[in-house]
């Protein structure tokens, strides 16, 4: 039997300072490993649940494939040329980037890795392919602790939307003029009966993309982990609002847009204690000496990882008009080595 590689979705994830901190600290070896192995099993679990979500709310089947070993994550769901394919990708990525949040929420685990699309051969002995290849490659060429989106993953999702413009300005103008409880004229009823569900899917589509993948910049896109896909982020609350009475009326024809219950505060909140908690340990250079250039430049580059995730924070809490959440950080200047070290105050 000839056995081939097929067209998967892929996401590799590495954790990062694993192995280092098992140098420095190998009397702790076995605590860390408890560490590892509490959040091994939450991956399985949350891998484990994904069939079941995938098809109870999305509507489409859930083959997600896992593989762990040591530090480093495999995940990968099989291309199809479902009609609802679209529903499977936006699944896959919703479930890389709940991994990933909890790694870091529950466990402090920091990660970096890279998502794309590509050909791989999987069963429970070996991965192998240019699919494998590519996102190990984007992993360890990834200058910052997030998990990269190619650019071929994101041609393909433009690949699988619609553009709805000319029929979601409509629309949301006749949804405007029916919540200020104007009549809407016989022609306007037809069209959002018409219309409605297939307006309502596209731009829940689009935003639900544009919310788990953003980049700083001209900075490579990243999977966004602290992502908010409550329905009023996503379509606008006056939209949601509409969109939420017609899938009340209607249930079957707007299932599969599903609404996280997590709130964005509390998300938000738990992540400024880990980068507090991480900042403190981590980013200043006491108990380095001076002539250790490499450790020097190690801990510069672990500096420099952090304060791109105090950034993205930052940059979540303002997109979310949170101000509670917000960390009040200053980039300093250690006066004895003379680099960059990062201070928060409470």
């Amino acid at each position: 039997m000839v056995r081939e590689t097929t067209k998967h979705y892929i996401a590799y994830m590495d954790i990062l300072g694993y192995k280092e901190y098992l140098q420095k600290h190998p009397d702790d070896a076995p605590k860390y490993l408890e560490t590892i192995l509490d959040a091994v099993e939450k991956v399985k679990q949350c891998a484990g649940a994904f069939t079941k979500t995938a098809s109870d709310y999305f509507l489409v089947d859930g083959k997600i494939k896992l593989k762990i070993f040591s530090d480093n994550i495999f995940i990968c769901l099989p291309v199809t040329e479902d009609p609802a394919e679209i529903r499977r990708v936006i699944a896959f990525i919703i479930q890389v980037a709940s991994i990933q949040r909890g790694l870091v929420l529950q466990h402090g685990l920091i990660m970096r890795g890279g998502l794309t699309i590509g050909d791989v051969f999987i069963n429970d002995d070996i991965v192998f392919g240019q699919g494998l290849i590519d996102a190990v490659n984007m992993e360890s060429t990834a200058e910052f602790p997030c998990i990269s989106v190619s650019d071929e993953f994101q041609k393909h999702l433009c690949c699988l939307l619609k553009d709805v413009t000319p029929q979601y300005e409509k629309y949301q103008q006749i949804v405007k003029k029916h919540r200020a409880k104007q009549a809407l004229t016989p022609e306007e009823k037809r069209y959002l009966q018409k219309n409605g569900e297939t307006v309502v899917r596209e731009v829940y589509y689009h935003s639900t993309l544009q919310e788990l993948i953003k980049c700083f910049d001209k900075e490579k896109a990243f999977l966004n982990y602290l992502f908010d896909l409550s329905l009023g982020n996503l379509l606008g609350y006056e939209f949601a609002a509409f969109a939420e009475d017609s899938a009340r009326k209607e249930p079957e024809k707007y299932r599969g847009i599903v609404e996280t219950l997590d709130d964005p505060r509390d998300i938000l909140f738990a992540h400024r204690e880990v980068m507090l908690k991480k900042v403190r340990e981590i980013c200043h250079y006491q108990g380095i000496s001076v002539s250790d250039q490499k450790a020097l430049d190690g801990r510069e580059k672990v500096i420099r990882k952090y304060l791109w995730l105090v950034r993205y924070h930052q940059m979540l809490c303002e997109k979310y008009h949170f101000k509670q959440g917000l960390l009040a950080y200053h980039i300093d200047c250690d006066p004895v080595v003379l680099r960059v070290t990062i201070r928060i105050d409470e």
